[in-house]
């Protein structure tokens, strides 16, 4: 199979690029690396590629050359995402000074739409605030209020009402609202949660916003927060899915106490109603260690396909916090061949992530489908060394899914990558001259 032509074109034939070049650029052939972006035909694609490379060299410490990377992203919004990103590496690293430069670069960038700032806002904010700028993230949420509103005015517009002055101060259901929740809340201005929510006067959208909030609540920490709020929301579905976000945040900070509220609010409840927050209550119980929780948990689901997506989520919990041998236990009795895929998968990770690549190797090929079987051996390969990396690669590249494997391929054959480089900047050469 002709590679160049996998690699010219299409969204997957760009990240498969993108894979190759960060490969080269970290292996510190950065030249090439950026020689090739000239080789891509796909512009947005390029475009997104010379930002990552200056994201690499930020990685590094090498702040001046991201500066002249992102300088040479060709378009305003994707430049603009580029400086907002080097603006949080910067400000997470600790690089304070660079974190307010890429800031500043990132606010004196031509913004012509909202949907340019849309996501970079939120990434801007974050930096602003770990870099200790907090009157700059508070103008900069400020923006975000002021997009959400237009968003709203505008939607409110396209529905023909658009005439009573009274509703322009109105929040209605558009992405720039969860972001604004998001960000309100990522610098604990926790007050104003409750202000927003109060100007989203459709019941259906304040539900919808109401569960946004909660799920930010409680991926930022504060579950117990989230958890007061959800109990607020009275569409059952928005709840149900506000509520599996606070079991998997409380998890992931394990909250047992949150877990358990979770549980009691959904234990008596519709089980159809509250298929997300249950499933999640076993994937919870599960991912802080307590499979025993979890097994009792599941054994009181009483619809047999709930019980068995909440045993498949239990078992890749299981698997990701080391605790295998329950987790293959598990995972072998389900009886969905895609859910058994999945999990298989995830456990095939945990034990190539733990370097027990012969036993990954083992669950790898228990996999059903070759597709799947060989995504699953792909995994077990970014874990492995030497002659063995060949033999789980092939099946990727026998199928042609290059994708899947091209970071690996790089790492244990970098000749190979190299040829594949020196092909593309070949072929570039010879478009140029014809």
């Amino acid at each position: 199979m002709n590679v160049i032509r996998l690699l010219h074109g299409s969204d997957e034939q760009g990240k498969a690029w993108r894979a190759v070049i960060r490969e080269i650029a970290i292996g510190g052939d950065h030249d090439t690396a950026l020689a090739l972006t000239g080789a891509m035909e796909n512009r947005p694609w390029r475009a997104k590629v010379r930002g990552m490379l200056a994201l690499v060299r930020a990685g590094n410490g090498e702040y001046e050359q991201a500066r002249s990377l992102a300088e040479s992203v060709q378009y305003p919004h994707e430049r603009l995402r580029t400086w907002a990103l080097l603006a949080q590496t910067s400000a997470e690293s600790g690089n304070l000074a660079w974190a307010l430069e890429f800031l500043d670069r990132a606010e004196q960038t031509e913004t012509l739409h909202d949907d340019w700032t849309l996501s970079a806002l939120p990434i801007l904010i974050r930096a602003a605030e770990v870099a200790g700028d907090h009157d700059r993230a508070l103008v900069l949420v400020a923006r975000l209020e002021s997009v959400a509103h237009r968003e709203s005015a505008g939607r409110e517009a396209l529905m023909g009402r658009n005439g009573d002055r009274s509703k322009k101060a109105e929040l209605s259901d558009t992405p720039a609202l969860s972001l604004l929740l998001q960000a309100v809340i990522s610098v604990a201005e926790y007050e104003r949660v409750g202000t927003l929510l109060g100007m989203v006067r459709k019941p259906a959208d304040r539900a919808k916003a109401t569960a946004a909030a909660v799920r930010a609540l409680a991926q930022s920490g504060a579950a117990d927060r989230a958890e007061r709020l959800a109990r607020s929301i009275k569409d059952s579905g928005h709840r149900a899915r506000a509520l599996a976000g606070v079991a998997d945040a409380a998890a992931l900070v394990r909250d047992t106490k949150v877990i358990n509220a979770v549980g009691e609010l959904v234990a008596e409840s519709d089980e159809m109603a509250n298929a997300g927050p249950i499933i999640a209550v076993a994937e919870a119980w599960a991912a802080v260690g307590a499979a025993d929780r979890a097994e009792a948990w599941m054994q009181s689901i009483s619809l047999p396909a709930l019980r068995l997506e909440a045993r498949a989520a239990a078992a890749e919990a299981l698997a990701a916090v080391g605790d295998i041998g329950r987790a293959e236990a598990l995972a072998r009795t389900l009886t969905d061949p895609e859910l058994r895929a999945e999990a298989l998968h995830r456990i095939v990770a945990a034990l190539a992530e733990k370097g027990l690549t012969d036993r990954a190797e083992a669950v790898a090929n228990a996999v059903q489908g070759p597709d799947c079987r060989a995504r699953a051996l792909a995994v077990v390969a970014t874990h492995a060394e030497g002659p063995k990396v060949r033999r789980f690669v092939a099946p990727a590249l026998e199928m042609g899914d290059w994708a899947t494997v091209i970071e690996t391929l790089a790492r244990v054959e970098p000749t190979a990558v190299t040829a594949i480089a020196e092909e593309s900047l070949r072929q570039d050469v010879d478009r140029q001259q014809s």
